[in-house]
Order: C-alpha cells, then structure tokens, then sequence
C-alpha cells in the first residue's frame, strides 16, 4: 500500500477459499486477471475466534447443529500455507494482506511482512490489538461497521494514519442499508484516507462509492456465487474486472463540465443540425410565403432562427425545390 493508486481493488478472499490451498491460488490468479491492486485473507486462531458461550448461540449455529468453531478449523492457514500464499502472491505481483483478529494471528502476520494488515469492524475497540498493530509499522486499513465516530477516532488515534473504511457489517447488506452518504461524513471528520468495505450483493455500491471518491474498495471475492454465505455477497472475477474498468475510466465521462461543446461535436453540427430550403421552384419575383419554406437537414448559412426575415421578400432570381435559402435571393 506504500505507493496507493486511487482506487485501491482489494479482492478479499477472506475465508472462501474454503480450507483449499489450491483454491486460494487459483483465487489470486483470478483477482490478478481482473486487474486488482490487492488480495486478501483472514487468518484466525480456531481455539481463540470465540469462546463457548458465543459458539452455542442461535445465531452462530448451522442447520446440521455443528458450531462455527469447527467451521474455522476447516478455514484454518498455517504459517507454512500462509508464508506459500504470500510467496505466490509476490511472485505474481499482486500486494498480500490479511485480516487479524488477535495477538497470536497478528504474530503470524507480522512475522512473513505482508503488505498491509486490516482490523475488523468487530475489533475496532480492542484497543490493546490496535495498539500492538501500532507497533508493527504495517500499513493498515480498518473497517468501521457497528462503529459509531467516537469510536472511529479513537482506533484513528491509536493507529496514526489507517486507511478507514465505511462498513455495514450485515451479510448481506441490503441496498436501502448501505448508507453510502456516510462516506462523506467519515471525510468531513477524518483527515485520513477513506474507503468502502461491500457487503451488498453485486457491484454497483462500490461503483458509487468509486464515483464519491474513495481510495480504497474491499469486495469479498469468489469462483463460485451460489455456494452460499460470503460467496453469495462476493464478486466473481468477471464482476471485479468489470468494477475495476469502471474505475480506471468513470473520469472520463465526467468531463471538465464546459458548456461550449467541443470540436468534433461541432464538426456533427453541419449534419445534425437543419437549415432553411425552398419548398418547390420558384420565379423571379415571387413573394415568399410560411409554407414556401423547408427546414431540413443538413444546417445551411442561413440560420434557421430568422425564418421569419425573409417571409414575405421577393425573390430576384429563380431559384430550385429543395436549394438552400440565401438572403441575397431577396430583393432589400
């Protein structure tokens, strides 16, 4: 993140990588081909992600009854696995990141020097974790959901300069739940970079997130979208290619915001535009009437918007159906 072009495209593989090291290559490969700055993980202690009384609430159950702590063994990385996907990842020139939810995985972290660290919406008032990233000297991007701005600067305070993100931790979110305008309050507040975490089904938010300015877009990311859970909130490779075209070229379609129209738009003029022509032949000396008149396409010399100067003018030459009206046709 050192050299941090505007948007930053974090493809967060997060957990779907599913427990499969070859899958979470081919998840890098994938957000290389869409062009993303950025990969990410979330690397987690089994034994430490909750305790008992959070794995047996209703909430956190699946349907079969098993508990999201096994779940998470499944999702686990090893230092080994983890050193081999930042290896893959720098040797394909894509910048490795990962998300930390404690001391042990900051360790972890820390220790093989990812490009950059990020710290959960959940974590943002573990104020003894945000201090230990302090100390790392990582470049780091936090998220902000569940947050309220009390908060917010307070983790900005421990953290010196992160990137915030505005987050809305719901999975999905729903469209009307996305409060996008909170961006702009968060840059109103902050004098640090901001950025948007997705958590909506599709791309379009972070495109209007894009168009708002941020510097940074964290999609979730996956091979499959109807695998359920985070796959089904996740872009696929298409979808991030896509978002990140747009990025690369939504400026251009703002333009400068000129009135004057430019050169090869009036070189359309000509065409487009209608000029003034006679209806039928006529002789010398024949006085033009409304209906003697033909407005039509291509634009002529004499402009259409003084039509009615030459209604009633006598002309003093023959003249041809469908010839250009000239105003020294007309006897003064």
């Amino acid at each position: 993140m050192k050299k941090l072009t505007s948007p930053y495209v974090i493809a967060e593989i997060g957990i779907n990588h599913e427990g499969d090291i070859s899958l979470a290559k081919r998840l890098i490969s994938d957000a290389i081909y869409s062009g993303a700055q950025a990969v990410k993980f979330q690397v987690f202690e089994p034994e430490t992600i909750m305790g008992p009384k959070m794995q047996k609430h209703k909430d956190i159950k699946n349907k079969k009854g098993s508990f999201i702590k096994n779940k998470a063994k499944k999702l686990y990385i090893s230092n080994r696995q983890l050193l081999e996907l930042k290896k893959f990842s720098k040797k394909n020139k894509i910048q490795f990141g990962c998300s930390i939810f404690d001391k042990n995985s900051l360790e972890r972290v820390a220790k093989i020097k990812v490009d950059y660290l990020k710290i959960a919406s959940s974590d943002i008032n573990d104020i003894y974790l945000l201090k230990l990233v302090k100390k790392t000297k990582i470049p780091c991007i936090i998220s902000t959901g569940m947050a309220n701005l009390k908060e917010i600067k307070r983790a900005v305070k421990i953290l010196g300069n992160p990137v915030v993100l505005h987050c809305v931790s719901r999975y999905p979110c729903e469209i009307n739940e996305a409060n996008l305008k909170r961006i702009e309050t968060l840059k109103k507040n902050l004098s640090v970079k901001v950025g948007y975490s997705d958590h909506t089904v599709g791309i379009n938010a972070c495109k209007i997130a894009i168009m708002m300015g941020v510097q940074v877009i964290e999609k979730h990311f996956t091979y499959d979208k109807l695998k359920g859970g985070d796959h089904a909130l996740s872009a696929n490779k298409d979808d991030l290619k896509n978002l990140i075209e747009f990025s690369k070229d939504f400026k251009k379609y703002m333009g400068a915001g000129s009135i004057t129209p430019s050169k090869k738009e009036l070189n359309n003029k000509k065409i487009f535009r209608k000029g003034l022509y006679f209806a039928k032949d006529f002789l010398k000396g024949e006085k033009i009437k409304l209906q003697d008149i033909k407005i039509l396409r291509p634009e002529n010399k004499f402009k259409i918007e003084n039509y009615g100067k030459i209604i009633g003018k006598v002309l003093k030459k023959n003249v041809k159906k469908f010839s250009p009206i000239k105003s020294n046709y007309f006897k003064k």
